[in-house]
Parts: C-alpha cells; structure tokens; sequence
C-alpha cells in the first residue's frame, strides 16, 4: 500500500501522534507488521504509528489490510486495536471513544461496549448518562447532513442519530432499555387479568414470555416486579451529582481536547496524554487494591498518599495563577 495515499486522522487518542513510539518502531528489526485501513476513505484504522515509522525508515509502501464497513465500525475496530495491542490507550482516550461509540451504537449494551474499550460498565454506564443529559439539551436545530460528515458546529454527527428502544448485548439478544418500565406494567397487568396467559402479558408489556414468568413469580411473592439491578440503574448515581464526581473529571478532560490552544500545540497534546495517564477513576480504586500483596500495602499506601500530595500542590498552583489572571 503506498504511503502517499493513506490518511492518518481521527484516531481515538486524544493527543494524538506520540512520535518517540515511532521511533521506536523505526528502530524495530525486520518488516512492520501489516497496518489496518478502511477502504472507503484510506483512512488508517490500526497503524498510525508504523505508518510514520515506515517513513521515517525512508519507505514508500507499507503492508496492509482493507476494511469495508462504515466509519462507525471503522472507528469501533480502531479502538479495539488499540486497547489489545501496540501503545496502550489513556484511560481518557478510552473513555472519550467510550461516548463516541455511545452514539454512534446506542443499540448497544453498556457490557458490549466497556469490552470494546476497556473499560468497566459502570463507567460506560456513566458514560451513557452524561451523553444522554447533553443530548437532551442540545435543542439549536442543525443542517441535517449524511451520518459520517461533520457540521460546521464541530458536533459529533452520531449525536443526530435516534436513541433505541433496545439495546444488543453481548450475546446477541436485544434488551428494553425501558425494563424497569416494562416489568412494572406487567405486574399491573397480572393484578388486573389474573386469567391472562403469560403469552398475553408478555405481548401487552413488550417483554418476553421467560420475563413475564419471572414478573408472575415476584408478584406472587409480593415482591416488586422490578429486579434490584434495575431499580438501582433508574436512580441517578450519587458519582453523577457531587463536586468529587468522576463525571467531573472526564468532563473536564473533554472540555481540555476541545480547546484548540491545547489540542493544536505539542505542550497541549503532551499535557493530555499525561493527564490521561494519571486520571484515577473510582472503578480504577478496587481493581488497584486487589492487585497489591498484603505484605506491600503500607508502600504502595505512602505512594499513593505522595501522589496525592503532589496532586493537592498542583491544584493550589493552579489556583493561585488562576487567581492571579483574574
């Protein structure tokens, strides 16, 4: 595949291109391994690095492989690349495409997508929530335009695409996004035709026979027809509403690669890239603390104290000349 014809944008990191990497591969002995494109546009979908190192090599081709498919799935694929292999992507990387994806499959489950992006469901979940919350407040009417192309207000085109009624898991089996809503309107149904067959409630509530068995069951019991998964996902996150909220944190890094004098400049992208890589979510806290061996908890306990203290000068620091510029 020649060089000269690939195009190497939109790539799921934030801060883009990290030369020293490509270097590094430059370095490598023997061929590159084969890079992945979408064929509709040339568009480097897994390999932007080796593409640069290929030139800096001097080279004029590079081994490839083609993608048919839209440039949702291409982006998709590009994101599962790059959490399974080659320079691993920020926890902001990955939750940015986390919320791209979001919109671009809203059809899809929060599992499906955390295994796409490594990340958790509860932080995709999250994820789901606050792009759900703009979307409800975006009400400027915008040019309608064909999925894939970008408007003039740089808003993700995805966020024109309708929201499902149903969401397709990892299995292959759609699911109501509405559960909770659907279970409670069975167990009405069941109180007011106790004659009905579980076919009938089922059809009347838009569940499945199996579901309105398990809805029966839980009446009978006295139970609510709602199961505890389900209500505990119709509440709003508590993580969602407080100052200390990772909601907080992630929108502020959305906000960072959207202002041009950061996203635009080498000290930006490099502030990005490290800011991705220090960004601790609480879903981050319980998987950090199983992994460390009780006889190195009191270490690993002063580090994690020292960083914080670096962290708490960082924000007085910053405070202070944002004090200063007012």
């Amino acid at each position: 595949m020649p060089l000269d014809v690939l195009r190497t944008t939109q790539t799921p990191r934030l801060s883009g291109r990290n030369d020293e990497h490509a270097r590094v591969l430059r370095e490598a002995p023997g061929p590159l391994p084969p890079i992945v494109v979408h064929r509709a546009t040339m568009r480097v979908i897994d390999g932007a690095h080796r593409v640069h190192a290929a030139r800096l090599r001097g080279a004029r081709e590079i081994l490839a492989r083609m993608f048919d498919g839209d440039e949702r799935d291409a982006f998709v694929l590009a994101v599962r690349a790059n959490v399974t292999h080659g320079l691993p992507l920020t926890l902001a990387d990955r939750t940015g495409a986390a919320a791209r994806i979001v919109r671009s499959h809203p059809h899809w489950s929060d599992r499906a997508i955390a295994a796409e992006t490594g990340l958790s469901e509860h932080t995709v979940a999250g994820v789901r929530r606050r792009s759900t919350a703009r979307a409800s407040q975006l009400n400027t009417p915008r040019t309608p335009r064909t999925p894939d192309a970008p408007d003039a207000t740089g808003a993700d085109p995805a966020d024109d695409l309708p929201q499902p009624t149903a969401r397709l898991g990892r299995d292959g089996r759609l699911r109501p996004t509405d559960g909770a809503r659907r279970r409670t309107l069975a167990g009405r149904l069941f109180a007011e035709r106790p004659d009905a067959t579980l076919r009938e409630i089922a059809g009347l509530a838009g569940i499945s026979p199996a579901t309105a068995r398990d809805v029966r069951l839980r009446v009978s019991r006295g139970e609510d027809p709602v199961t505890p998964r389900q209500r505990s996902a119709a509440r709003p996150a508590a993580t969602d509403t407080d100052g200390s909220a990772p909601a907080v944190s992630v929108a502020i890094i959305e906000q960072l690669t959207k202002d041009p004098s950061i996203r635009l400049s080498d000290a930006g992208r490099s502030l990005l890239s490290w800011l991705g890589a220090h960004l601790v979510q609480p879903d981050d806290c319980a998987e950090v603390i199983a992994r460390v061996p009780p006889h190195r908890s009191d270490q690993v306990a002063l580090l994690a104290r020292a960083c914080a203290q670096n962290w708490h000068h960082i924000a007085h620091r910053l405070e202070e000349c944002a004090a200063t510029a007012k």
